[in-house]
């Protein structure tokens, strides 16, 4: 997989954090089916999509809490 694909498909998943993150959109950023998508990127990265994105959302809940004032419901709801 080329790089500026990967860097497409964090880009796309760091932009629809607060959504749900369709693999099927994502497969066609990157130009492959999603099983081969999701093996590459465990490959590449060493952990799977849903993994990253539950840390990138839980990492993104943190900030918010230490940042703003928004309630705990309220963020975690945000992010799922």
């Amino acid at each position: 997989m080329e790089i500026n694909l990967m860097n497409e498909m964090i880009d796309y998943i760091e932009n629809h954090l607060t959504e749900e993150i369709s693999y099927r959109k994502l497969s066609k950023i990157v130009g492959m089916n999603e099983f081969l998508m999701q093996r590459v990127f465990f490959l590449v990265t060493g952990i799977s999509i849903a993994e990253y994105i539950r840390k990138r959302r839980l990492s993104k809940a943190l900030e918010e809490i230490q940042n703003t004032k928004e309630t705990i419901l309220d963020i975690a709801i945000k992010y799922q």
